[in-house]
């Protein structure tokens, strides 16, 4: 109700500063109605349980406790403009007042929630490797060139000359314990015989495939240790090209921008998710490579091997580890990372989601494949979005680390908060230093601008024996001052 009460303030100095009033002295005017509104507002919060703990509540509840609330307020401030005319009140005024207090409480009710169900990547770190089993498979013979021919047949014609050439490149597709389907309906997958095949060849995209997870761990469990599954989808990016070309210049990023909205944002909003699933039978979606190879790394594969043919990208996974086999609530605005902090203690920070969904899983994957660029970032991130980049750039996506500032895990100035993998890329010596201080907002890398990684280390290295020598008061200061030069005048900026 405190809260509630500030938001109101907030509101009225809003409206009455920022928007069009004929009177010239709107503040005078209108801050006896807006007294009076205080109580109509509190009324309609009671009997709307607005003011209910939002701790052992739903999102919908709460966003239908607001709107209910507000538009009861507004009914009833209308009524009495209507039987005090000689006041003169301006309905105009109210609708306004109402309007952008409602807004303000919706912004409030989602902040609270994108923290309150912020994505906790802790529980996706546990898990082991497959056990070896005895193996169920067959020998592994050549087929007979009749059901060979009639393999490439239906390969041609389901999928194309290209992707066929490089299936009998890539796999052993005309043997045995190789099996090729084009289905997206889970049951084909759930009746086959555990480990009757090495190799299991789905031609269906995995954009027409509705649980997508559930059928991937489905393939998972079908196949042997290090048995591979070969994939394909077609990718957000050859969607957009495809489908702009499909229209005239300047209507096609209008359409393209409704078709967005509807297939790729509605799916991952849980009170729109039902609607379109109902809607469309999970069917069309648009996916983009970070998500699909990030499900996979969630259901336990692990990418081998990739190919573009026919428009579709196509993707050899190989069964190493255990599957997820709980839903993966992995869409929210706000994430919660491990990262390693004073004492070598793990807490959690906040971040605004900058990467693509399931991107927390393709690490090692975009580790391996391409490496640090300069600045200690990864080479060509696919995971990162659009948006992303505009946020990282500005440090957009680090303002709810000021959450983490005052709660106490971090500091203004201080060593750049790492996860366990990228803290394992640092020499020992620097590990120990690191974990006699807490980290910070502002690194000393925008004091230094090291390019590689062992600049980086040494950067810090530098900043941390100077807060031995010096203390952190005097060393954060001058630090502050260093950032604070680069960032405005040198313009350095993240990646």
């Amino acid at each position: 109700m405190l809260v509630n009460l500030l938001l109101l303030w907030l509101t009225f100095h809003i409206v009455v500063f920022l928007l069009p009033f004929t009177t010239d002295t709107p503040l005078d005017k209108y801050l006896e109605p807006y007294l009076i509104y205080i109580p109509v507002s509190y009324f309609c919060g009671i009997a709307f349980r607005k003011y209910h703990s939002y701790r052992r509540r739903s999102l919908k509840d709460v966003l239908l406790s607001i709107t209910k609330s507000d538009a009861l307020a507004l009914v009833l401030s209308s009524i009495i403009i209507l039987f005090f005319p000689d006041y003169n009140l301006s309905f105009y005024a109210l609708l306004s007042f109402v309007g952008v207090l409602f807004v303000i409480e919706i912004i409030t009710a989602f902040i609270y929630f994108s923290f309150r169900y912020a994505v906790n990547i802790e529980r996706f770190e546990k898990r082991k490797e497959v056990q070896t089993k005895e193996s169920a498979l067959k020998e592994n013979q050549l087929l007979d060139e009749q059901t060979s021919e009639r393999i490439k047949k239906l390969i041609k014609e389901k999928a194309g000359n290209a992707t066929l050439f490089n299936l009998e490149k890539k796999t052993q597709l005309t043997y045995s314990n190789t099996l090729v389907v084009n289905t997206s309906t889970i049951f084909n997958i759930q009746n086959l015989t555990d480990n009757r095949f090495s190799t299991i060849i789905n031609l269906m995209p995995t954009n027409q495939i509705r649980g997508i997870n559930d059928f991937f761990v489905a393939v998972h469990d079908k196949l042997p240790y290090l048995g591979a599954y070969v994939g394909c989808f077609r990718s957000k990016s050859r969607y957009k090209k495809d489908f702009l070309a499909r229209y005239p210049f300047g209507i096609n990023y209008i359409l393209y921008t409704i078709n967005y909205l509807g297939k790729r944002v509605l799916p991952k909003w849980s009170f729109t998710r039902e609607i379109y699933f109902w809607s469309t039978n999970g069917k069309k979606r648009i996916l983009t490579k970070a998500e699909v190879f990030g499900r996979l790394y969630a259901c336990g594969f692990e990418i081998k091997d990739e190919f573009h043919a026919d428009g579709l990208i196509y993707f050899i996974a190989e069964k190493k580890n255990e599957p997820i086999r709980y839903e993966v609530v992995n869409y929210g605005p706000i994430l919660k990372l491990n990262r390693i902090g004073k004492k070598g203690k793990t807490f959690k920070v906040y971040k605004f989601r900058t990467m693509h969904p399931y991107s927390e899983f393709l690490q090692p994957y975009i580790y391996e494949k391409n490496n640090l660029q300069e600045g200690g970032k990864f080479n060509h991130d696919i995971r990162v979005t659009s948006v992303g980049k505009f946020m990282r750039k500005y440090w957009l996506d680090e303002l709810p680390m000021l959450l983490n500032l005052l709660k106490g895990d971090m500091k203004i100035v201080g060593i750049r908060p790492l996860s366990k993998h990228y803290f394992s890329l640092y020499s020992e010596e620097l590990q120990q230093k690191r974990t006699n201080v807490k980290p910070g907002l502002l690194p000393p890398f925008y004091a230094d601008m090291p390019k590689t990684l062992d600049e980086i280390q040494a950067s810090e290295m530098k900043y941390l024996i100077e807060c031995e020598k010096k203390g952190s008061f005097f060393t954060d200061i001058k630090y502050l001052w260093l950032i604070s030069v680069n960032i405005v005048f040198k313009k350095a900026r993240s990646k």
